[in-house]
């Protein structure tokens, strides 16, 4: 065999780049660690329907000028479910859901349960102050109305012709 034909087995392509033996290594341990993880969350969570569902609730933070609005979307979730704290730097919200559906026919009975959190914590661009803000939530959406400490200036929105 000439020299340039064992430097070109020598060389490695991209599918034998990753099974070289230090990552072909790395590989193992990591489809180790993943085999051992799911085998214990199994053991945990005996099936998946078991697992809560935790949702990160959409949310568009507005700024106002004078304050910040947080709109987060909650579909399915009561006002009464709703835990809102407030910092000057970070808004925290959760909120609990469950459902529960029963029907009764003659020959069948048909059972549903669900369970629902949801959980954000937002940190805002501005310090604001907490005891002044206000909040409704209406048809699914949570508003969240932040006066800042320091107000700033909404800035001007210049609209540019492109040629």
């Amino acid at each position: 065999m000439t020299d340039e034909k064992k430097d070109e087995e020598k060389r490695l392509t991209p599918k034998d780049y990753w099974m070289s033996d230090s990552f072909g290594e790395m590989r193992r341990l990591l489809d180790s660690f993943r085999a051992n993880m799911e085998e214990t969350l199994e053991r945990v969570f005996p099936s998946q329907a078991s697992l809560p569902a935790l949702k990160q609730p959409r949310v568009d933070i507005l700024d106002l000028g004078n304050a910040l609005q947080v709109v987060a979307d909650m579909p399915g979730v009561r006002k009464e479910d709703i835990e809102l704290n407030l910092k000057p730097e970070r808004v925290e919200i959760s909120a609990e859901s469950s459902t529960e559906t029963e029907r009764k026919e003659e020959d069948y009975t048909y059972r549903e349960r669900g369970y629902a959190s949801y959980r954000r914590v937002i940190d805002l661009p501005a310090d604001v102050l907490p005891d002044k803000a206000e909040a409704s939530f209406k048809n699914g959406v949570l508003e969240v109305n932040l006066p800042k400490k320091e107000p700033t200036e909404v800035e001007k929105t210049t609209k540019v012709q492109i040629k």
